[in-house]
Formats: structure tokens, C-alpha cells, sequence
């Protein structure tokens, strides 16, 4: 299992225009938080899953669980990062779109 950083860049929090636009950026960031404690978490329950050479299935489903956990949290948080640059970026485009809008056509 590959090393997480020591403290995970803290994640702004939405604006209150932010969550009218997009009202489920409040729980995705919510989720990333989560994901980070639950790793954390795990990782000082199960200290084996900080080495690389360890095997989770011969410790046990609590331990290979919590393998599991950790190993695909990376995924979803990725996931989430870009599910929120997706939601920026498309609000940006509207944003755009509506102020070509106020140009006069004469």
C-alpha cells in the first residue's frame, strides 16, 4: 500500500454562492474529510498496513477489510476531486455564457 502524506491539503470551503450553484459540494467535501479520518483511522488500528510487504489476507477479514478500506479511498477521493473541478468548471461556463448574454446586439 502506497504512503499517504502526513496531513492532506485542507479542502476551502464552499461559499454560500458556491452551494446555491451546486448545494452536493457541501457533502462531497464532507466525504473527503471522512475518507482521510477513516484511513488514518485504520492505519493506527492496523499498523501492518503502513508496510508494503505485509499481507492483509493472512491477517485476518478485519485486517484485509481494512486494506480494502484504504486502498480504494485513494480512488474515490480522486474521484471526488474531480467531480468538484467538473461542478467548477461547468459553473464557470455558465458564467461565462450568461455575461456573452448582456452584450447588446446593437
Amino acid at each position: 500500500m502506497t504512503r499517504r502524506r502526513a496531513s492532506p491539503p485542507l479542502t476551502a470551503s464552499p461559499t454560500v454562492p458556491d452551494l446555491v450553484d451546486a448545494p452536493e459540494l457541501a457533502a462531497i467535501i464532507l466525504l473527503e474529510h471522512a475518507l482521510d479520518v477513516a484511513a488514518s483511522a485504520l492505519l493506527a488500528e492496523h499498523m501492518t498496513l503502513a508496510d508494503d510487504f505485509h499481507r492483509p489476507s493472512e491477517q485476518g477479514p478485519v485486517v484485509s477489510l481494512a486494506h480494502t478500506i484504504c486502498r480504494r479511498a485513494g480512488a474515490l477521493r480522486d474521484t471526488l476531486v474531480r467531480y468538484r473541478h467538473a461542478v467548477r468548471d461547468a459553473a464557470t461556463s455558465v458564467a461565462d455564457d450568461s455575461a456573452h448574454d448582456d452584450d447588446l446586439p446593437f
